[in-house]
């Protein structure tokens, strides 16, 4: 019967034996250790102290990179109000250099027969010039008035000025390209009072007298004007926004011919007879080289080109250098030739 108690004895072949006897004679503590597990999970994770200051490095690497934006952030800000403070700056010494205003007339009065009515309504002018408005209310409190006042009349004159009295007591005439007026045609207008305003090209008769040119009040926005010698200051007196005023002598009106050539132009004697004959003048334009014959004389020149304008290079006799330079319009160079 089996009994668990019962103390059995194995037994061993002699290949077990000798098993047992090489393995404990080759057994050393040092075999034992290698299979430590302690050993095998220090050997797979790094370090406590690398990984504290691995992580101790990319904060200090945010840190700086974090210090270097903030850096570029205020030096940029830093820019912009020097930049602001450079504009501010041109703006006062622009503004310092503005010239001052003219003299004020006097407070003109109202034209005849008309009422101003004043509104409630609050009217704002942009692009009002903060000079004039302060200047305006200084008058206006000199005098008495106030700022709507003042400016109420002085539109009221303008006004009037520049509508009312035209319409009601003149003539305008005005939008043409070319105007010639003469003696015989001013005196058969019925109005005492002519104007003229926005004409090309204005031609007075030399057969005008100072006291029918005295029915023309006004001559604005005109751009050439020409005008016989005894009523030139006369236009001056009445003339305004005019480029350009020709002053000239005799019995006839300048009869002024436009040539334009896209070449190179050679002038020679011939040229010049043909417009002394006809008594015509020349608005010359060469967009090429022009040559001068030397056998043309600077009176000749004169009389014959009204205006010279080359976008080449200019050849011409050393006597009409002189006059060249003074008039002509030369994009190129002038240049003598022996006469």
């Amino acid at each position: 019967m089996f009994d668990p108690n019962e103390k059995k004895k194995k037994i061993l072949d002699e290949d077990d034996e000798e098993y047992l006897e090489s393995v404990g004679e080759n057994w050393s503590p040092d075999e034992e250790a290698e299979d430590d597990p302690s050993d095998i999970i220090e050997n797979i994770l790094p370090d406590r102290d690398e990984i504290v200051k691995e992580a101790r490095k990319q904060a200090m690497e945010q840190i700086k990179h974090a210090s270097q934006r903030v850096h570029r952030e205020r030096e940029k800000a830093k820019r912009e109000r020097q930049r602001i403070k450079r504009e501010m700056r041109s703006a006062r010494t622009q503004r310092a250099h503005i010239p001052p205003l003219p003299p004020v007339p006097p407070i003109p009065p109202l034209p005849p027969e008309f009422e101003i009515s004043k509104s409630e309504k609050v009217i704002g002018i942009r692009g009002l010039d903060a000079r004039l408005y302060k200047d305006i209310g200084k008058i206006a409190r000199k005098n008495g008035l106030s700022v709507a006042d003042l400016i109420n009349r002085l539109f009221a004159k303008y006004r009037y000025d520049s509508k009312g009295s035209n319409q009601e007591n003149g003539n305008t005439i005005s939008n043409i390209n070319t105007l010639e007026l003469y003696e015989e045609e001013l005196l058969n207008l019925d109005d005492e009072v002519i104007n003229i305003v926005n004409v090309k090209k204005l031609l007075l008769s030399p057969d005008i007298s100072p006291e029918t040119f005295q029915k023309i009040k006004r001559i604005d926005n005109i751009e050439q004007i020409w005008v016989p010698s005894h009523l030139y200051l006369l236009l001056l007196k009445k003339v305004n926004n005019c480029y350009k005023i020709e002053k000239f002598k005799g019995s006839r009106l300048p009869q002024v011919v436009t040539k334009s050539f896209d070449s190179d132009v050679h002038l020679t004697s011939s040229f010049f007879e043909y417009f002394l004959e006809t008594d015509q003048q020349v608005d010359l334009r060469v967009y090429g080289e022009l040559r001068i014959d030397t056998d043309i004389t600077s009176d000749d020149f004169k009389q014959v080109i009204y205006q010279l304008a080359v976008d080449g290079d200019i050849q011409a006799p050393k006597h009409l250098i002189g006059i060249l330079y003074a008039t002509a319009k030369c994009y190129g160079e002038i240049e003598a030739i022996e006469d």
